[in-house]
């Protein structure tokens, strides 16, 4: 599917789509429709997530789902604020988001809801609880 018959595919769906070029674009949804997309992306034949970019904007982790709509290439992006880090897991729908979703738990600290597996993948053990290496951590002031 190229870019512009994805976007009619989730329009119903989403906030806003920008169209990048044919093979390119980039929505955006919330946490109470995004699971409509996903089942209609599955409907439509598209069955291969890429990756999961999770970003900590300050007020909010931003993920960005990436899926492979051959030729396209759809980045969906969901906000959630920093009191209610939680998202399902989309393991049911696209399998191989197991690892990205592990990942985004243990380094940015969103909590994956329903996950089949949820230990860690790349931090020791020993790392300490509520540390998530890629969020921005507030430097304390010095007196």
């Amino acid at each position: 599917m190229n870019s512009q018959e994805v976007a009619e595919l989730i329009k119903a769906d989403v906030d806003e789509i920008k169209i990048i070029g044919e093979r390119c674009l980039f929505a955006t949804s919330d946490k109470k429709r995004f699971f409509n997309i996903l089942r209609t992306l599955k409907a439509n034949g598209i069955t291969h997530i890429s990756t999961i970019t999770a970003l900590d904007n300050g007020n909010s982790i931003e993920l960005i789902y990436h899926f492979d709509c051959r030729p396209a290439l759809l980045n969906l992006k969901i906000f959630l604020p920093m009191e209610d880090l939680t998202i399902p897991t989309i393991t049911d729908l696209f399998p191989g988001a197991v690892l990205y979703e592990r990942d985004i738990m243990e380094m940015i600290g969103v909590k994956v809801e329903g996950h089949p597996d949820p230990r860690r993948l790349f931090l020791p053990e020993d790392w300490p609880q509520g540390k998530y290496p890629l969020r921005k951590q507030k430097e304390e002031k010095k007196e």
